[in-house]
């Protein structure tokens, strides 16, 4: 199945630190939705930069780029405003523990 890669980066350059209450919710959200697509078998890995502007990615699989970005509009953070994806047509060349 092909593969994808979103990056995701917040709204703001101050985000995380003055984050809301309201946003850490819809973060935690987002976390539950990642969690879910694991379970699924779609998501093949999640990280984030470990800056004080951190960049999330997510790489996953998808039947083309069109569910690919469907994929992205529908996490929790996305949809609320928290976060801005950018989605692109990925493939893992090599993975620890995967041939």
């Amino acid at each position: 199945m092909p593969e994808f890669i979103y990056f995701v980066r917040p709204t703001r350059p101050t985000f995380p630190g003055d984050g809301t209450p309201e946003e850490f919710a819809v973060i935690q959200e987002h976390m539950a939705f990642l969690h879910e697509k694991l379970a699924e078998g779609s998501l093949i890995l999640v990280g984030r930069t470990q800056d004080e502007s951190p960049v999330g990615i997510c790489i996953f699989e998808a039947d083309d780029l069109d569910r690919a970005t469907a994929f992205a509009q529908s996490d929790p953070a996305v949809a609320n405003g928290i976060f801005v994806p950018e989605v692109r047509p990925y493939g893992v060349f090599l993975m620890r523990g995967r041939n």
